[in-house]
């Protein structure tokens, strides 16, 4: 009977071990985010639900309060973990949206002509200079400027918010 006890508690300490080596492998796999794309967003989910089934073992030797509890962080985890990286995506659209906007931008410069400001009056020499109006490119780099702006700080705001909750 002793040894039968003995045998028992030997293996719950290889388990506790193994789910102890599982869990640092598990959350290193985090370290990576900025470079997740789908397909390890499906293996982390899928080393998350091991996880959890590893987890759900220990309900019959721990209070299930506690394991539900580092469950439900895990779970609490992956979402914003995933949040992070749909926020990454959403980026670098944005720069690719203003990478496709700049060549064209820069073709319009090129094809208008700077305009010299113009005298009125006799022989240009009197007379106010007549206001010229900023280029369309001009006016075009400032709106995709401010435009650009706003969604990048929407970003950051977004992206601080999730790595704050992480």
């Amino acid at each position: 009977a002793l040894e039968l006890g003995n045998k028992k508690i030997d293996e719950l300490r290889k388990e506790i071990n193994n789910i102890n080596i599982q869990m640092i492998k598990f959350s290193l796999l985090g370290e990576t985010i900025l470079e997740w794309n789908d397909k390890d967003i499906e293996h982390y989910h899928a080393r998350r639900m091991a996880m959890d089934s590893m987890l759900c073992r220990f309900k019959a030797t721990y209070p299930a309060e506690r394991i539900d509890s580092v469950r439900s962080l895990l779970e609490d985890k992956e979402r914003q973990m995933f949040q992070i990286v749909r926020l990454m995506d959403e980026q670098q659209s944005i720069n690719k949206k203003i990478a496709n906007q700049i060549p064209v931008i820069v073709q319009k410069s090129v094809q208008e002509q700077s305009k010299k400001p113009k005298r009125k009056g006799f022989l240009g020499i009197f007379g106010k200079k007549k206001e010229v109006t900023p280029a369309v490119s001009t006016t075009i780099l400032h709106s995709v400027n401010r435009n650009v702006i706003s969604e990048q700080k929407v970003q950051d705001r977004q992206l601080s918010e999730q790595a704050d909750r992480l």
